[in-house]
């Protein structure tokens, strides 16, 4: 509990011991006779009270307990006397008072009391302490009264009672270089809120009149008038105020107030208060305003407290270094001005060559480059750890501060140029060169890992455009364009010898985190076979000697004007040279576990060979992805899948017999595709060498092609192939074609594609063997539409097919052949639901619906 102002706890202390003294001696004495008292006026003596009310404006509900002393009286003509009252917030649990000196004569002539007091008080709010001088005056009479005080604060009117500091934090703005070091103009700003209580100085002043008398002490009364505060920082107060007040008896008192005022709004205050010793009081209308004298002074016992707040912004400007988040330890920059003279590489003297800055630099250090006078960069090796920068793409860095921080000068746009090799190191990156290196490789590195290759410009190289090899960890080559142009003028990039590829990685080691994305690869027509990208892990290079793991993903590359390529009336053909290069080639061969394999937002376009190709040899893993590419104007294939020897898929083929059964390792899934004009197939999906796979093709748009889908499994190959809801339109031979032979096993659904205007047949399934073997389809065809073709199915050689043929539509026929002591099972209740003729040729096997293996 806070506590009492000293003066207030003394006075009160001293008023109920006065109190109780003076109440002792003065019942001690010997009363007046009846008859005499009826004649004599009142003689007023000391009395204590309780009080309860309710909160009002600017104070919370409290009780009082109150003591009232006689000092000097004069009965019938005046009385001096002191009021004290002890008054306990509710809600807070503080204690504050107020003593008051008063004096009061009667008028007989005018049956009139003329008062007036002067006081002190105490308010402790639970968070402040206020002090308070008062002072007042009254006109009490038998039927109407009038009352002013005064309110004078004294002491620490304006006191703080909470402080809240807002941080919001290190605001950085731009950044500049300043010796070796990146560094961020950073602001820091702090809200302080602070609030106050103040004491309000103020008045006020009422009139009022009897309304009612009751009994023979009783009275109704009622009041009205105005009050009036102020503060400093505050606005000021101006409000009414009634009230009615009820007196019973001469020992007991309600009030019920209403006021109201713009700070405070409106409030209904009600209290009720008891005092003791009874007096009764004779029933005279003298006696009756004279017994008034020792009534409490009607005054507003609390300090009126507003609150305040106020708020103070603080601004702190300074430096913050750039942190590298892997280190934790600043970046170090080594400046280069190409062409300049001299320097120490700080951003004020940069070295003025590349090799400068590169003798010097050390791991996490980054070399900065701007192109100067740029007479061109001879060959040269990227340290281990260091990342070589030009100012010419954006440059960004992920700091502790924040991420993507734009480097001061990056975006200028001029590369500059190195005449030469680029060769990497370990956890190395080069960005925003132009590498023209007639007669060989232009960025390489072997045996390497973490390295990443980003925004530079490859022109008129002999060799590969960029080439890793054994390259682990985490790879990135990003936005870079591989072409054969220098100053402006085209020439071709003459790749020969052993050469693969504009962008060409191959491992036989180590883990593998690979991306190569936003690349462009574009105008080499070579007379050399070169592909725009390969990958190839573990085939067509050394052997992996053990399972090599990693992920591969071929994302928004664009492959156009690759190799010698011309047009012919069936499509795009290569010319008579024979140079045919594919736009992404990708090898994966025994021992490589590839997941995922993504290759998906590609555009390709003229293309002297396949636009992509997958192979999977030996034991190869993958989960492999061909998705949303476009393809125009391939030579041969638009998407080729060969699997060769290798368990592909995941989880076990559904069978239907024991004999195809399998484990395969990798799922393909060929969708959303777009491919238009392609000198053979449009997409080729083949398998062999006792392969066991799982292949998804779906939802892809074909035209223009000599075979929309062709799928072939030969040499004991276990699979099971889904083609659905393509689109396949104006391919020259057939729209669908699935063959199988020696001895190979397949589950097949064809299902809601749509055939368009081919040349042939728009759908064949083709089921045979040589010499004994035994190959086996299982084939649900349901659900397409072929426009002016055929549907075939035929089976021969000891080969077995069991089909399910349902709802499918065709303007021509649906053809069944069965030949020499080959086995054609047909569940024949579905083929009714057919549209078209169904034209059976050969001996067919009844069974019924679901024993092909399709619901």
């Amino acid at each position: 509990m806070s506590k009492l102002s000293p003066l207030v706890y003394i006075s009160w202390l001293l008023l109920v011991t006065l109190t109780l003294a003076t109440s002792k001696t003065v019942n001690a004495q010997t009363e007046p006779s009846t008859e005499t008292a009826k004649d004599n006026p009142p003689f007023f003596t000391p009395r204590l009270g309780i009080n309860y009310t309710t909160s009002g404006a600017g104070f919370d509900e409290f009780a009082s307990f109150e003591g009232f002393i006689p000092l000097l009286q004069n009965p019938g003509n005046s009385l001096t006397f002191l009021e004290g009252q002890l008054l306990w917030s509710i809600n807070d649990s503080t204690l504050g008072g107020n003593l008051l000196l008063g004096h009061r004569f009667y008028s007989s002539s005018d049956d009139r009391i003329i008062g007036g007091y002067i006081a002190y008080d105490n308010r402790n709010t639970g968070l402040a302490n206020f002090n308070q001088l008062g002072a007042g005056f009254e006109s009490l009479g038998q039927n109407w009264d009038v009352r002013a005080n005064v309110y004078i604060p004294v002491g620490d009117t304006r006191q703080q009672v909470k402080e809240e500091i807002f941080d919001t934090g290190v605001v950085l703005q731009d950044t500049f270089f300043a010796g070796n070091y990146l560094n961020f103009h950073s602001l820091r700003s702090r809200q302080i809120l602070r609030q106050y209580q103040v004491a309000m100085a103020g008045f006020d002043i009422e009139a009022g009149a009897k309304i009612a008398q009751l009994g023979a002490t009783g009275d109704i009364r009622g009041y009205a008038g105005l009050y009036y505060y102020d503060a400093p920082g505050s606005a000021e107060i101006l409000g009414w105020r009634t009230r009615l007040a009820v007196r019973p008896s001469d020992t007991l008192s309600l009030g019920l107030s209403v006021q109201n005022d713009a700070t405070f709004g409106t409030n209904l205050v009600l209290s009720l208060a008891a005092s003791f010793p009874a007096r009764r009081l004779k029933d005279s209308s003298s006696h009756r305003v004279l017994a008034r004298m020792n009534q409490s002074v009607a005054r507003q016992a609390n300090i009126l407290v507003d609150r305040q707040s106020e708020s103070e912004w603080l601004t702190e400007r300074f430096t913050v270094i750039a942190t590298n988040p892997k280190t934790n330890n600043p970046y170090f920059f080594e400046h280069v001005n190409l062409g300049a003279g001299g320097g120490d590489g700080t951003f004020e003297r940069p070295y003025g060559t590349l090799q400068d800055a590169l003798n010097v630099a050390t791991a996490d250090n980054i070399v900065y480059v701007q192109p100067g006078t740029n007479l061109g960069i001879s060959s040269f090796t990227v340290p281990d750890s260091v990342q070589l920068l030009s100012t010419g793409p954006v440059q960004q860095l992920d700091t502790i501060q924040q991420a993507s921080v734009l480097l001061p000068l990056s975006g200028a746009s001029v590369l500059p140029q190195v005449r030469g090799t680029v060769t990497l190191g370990d956890n190395t990156t080069i960005s925003g060169f132009h590498v023209d290196s007639p007669g060989t490789q232009a960025i390489s590195g072997r045996n390497l890992s973490n390295v990443t290759i980003r925004d530079n410009l490859v022109t008129n190289a002999l060799g590969e455009g960029i080439f890793l090899e054994n390259a682990i960890g985490r790879v990135r080559i990003i936005n870079n364009t591989v072409k054969g142009t220098t100053n402006g003028t085209t020439v071709p990039i003459r790749f020969t010898g052993n050469v693969e590829s504009g962008i060409f990685i191959r491992n036989n080691i180590g883990p593998v985190d690979l991306t190569i994305s936003g690349n462009t690869v574009e105008d080499n027509p070579s007379p050399s076979a070169i592909d725009g990208i390969e990958v190839s892990i573990c085939l067509n290079f050394e052997p992996c000697s053990s399972p090599v793991q990693g992920t591969v993903q071929i994302l928004n590359n664009t492959i156009r004007n690759l190799g010698n390529f011309s047009d012919s009336s069936g499509g795009v053909s290569t010319s008579s040279s024979g140079v045919r290069t594919d736009g992404i080639d990708i090898n994966i061969g025994n021992n490589a576990q590839i997941v995922p394999l993504t290759i998906s937002g590609n555009t390709l376009d003229n293309i002297s060979d396949s636009g992509i190709t997958l192979a999977f040899n030996g034991d190869s893993q993958a989960i492999a992805t061909v998705s949303n590419n476009v393809l125009r104007k391939v030579a041969d294939h638009g998407v080729s899948i060969v699997i060769q020897g290798a368990t592909l898929g995941l989880g076990t083929i559904p069978s239907v017999d024991s004999s195809i059964q399998g484990t395969p390792k990798v799922q393909i899934t060929v969708s959303a595709n777009t491919i238009d004009t392609t000198g053979t197939e449009g997409i080729r999906f083949k398998t062999h060498e006792n392969s066991v796979s799982t292949t998804t093709i779906t939802n892809n748009t074909i035209s223009n092609t000599a075979i929309g889908i062709n799928a072939e499994f030969k040499d004991r190959t276990v699979s099971t192939t889904t083609i659905t809801k393509n689109t396949i339109s104006n391919s020259v031979d057939k729209g669908i074609n699935i063959e199988t032979k020696d001895s190979s096993q397949l589950r097949a659904l064809i299902e809601s594609n749509m055939v368009i205007n081919v040349g042939s047949d728009g759908i064949r399934i083709l089921d045979r063997n040589k010499d004994a073997s035994n190959s086996q389809v299982f084939a649900g065809v349901r659900l397409n539409a072929l426009t002016s073709n055929d549907f075939k199915a035929i089976v021969s050689n000891n080969a077995k097919l069991c089909l399910q043929l349902g709802s499918n539509t065709s303007n021509s026929d649906f053809k069944l052949t069965q030949t020499d002591s080959s086995t054609f099972q047909v569940e024949n209740t579905l083929l009714g639901t057919n549209t078209g003729t169904v034209n059976p040729k050969g001996t067919f096997i009844d069974v019924p619906q679901g024993a092909c293996g399709f619901p």
